[in-house]
């Protein structure tokens, strides 16, 4: 594989992770939503997912920069996250068929992605 395609291989994880991060803001900023405007049943509970939905969003944000400069780190966070949304896909299933295949596909395809041998070897070598 050349030097162009993995590059836009490593790019396409990276818009994926931001992808990924973006939803996490989204929750975060409607968590935050609920809170002041007293629809929120559980206050602390509520003040842990901010703070959980934030630091993971930030953290795959940090990865998305890293995987498209070949940090072996970033190819792991990434799988850990993949792995974690196909647990949310599978609790997904019981509320939605639909919703639950499209968390799952998208987090596949991602993993299947990260585990190919030229993503690998491009984020193994040392820089």
């Amino acid at each position: 594989m050349g030097k162009f395609k993995i590059e836009t291989t490593l790019r396409a994880i990276s818009v994926a992770f931001f992808l990924e991060a973006l939803v996490l803001f989204v929750a975060t900023a409607a968590i935050i939503w609920g809170m002041t405007t007293s629809q929120a049943g559980a206050l602390l509970t509520n003040s842990a997912l901010v703070v959980l939905t934030l630091s993971a969003g930030v953290w795959l944000t940090f990865a998305g920069i890293a995987i498209t400069k070949g940090k072996r780190w970033a190819r792991s966070a990434g799988v850990f996250w993949q792995l974690i949304q196909l647990a949310i896909a599978l609790g997904t299933f019981e509320a939605s068929l639909l919703g639950g295949f499209a968390i799952a596909l998208a987090s596949l395809a991602v993993l299947f992605t990260l585990f190919s041998s030229e993503v690998v070897k491009a984020t193994s070598e040392s820089k």
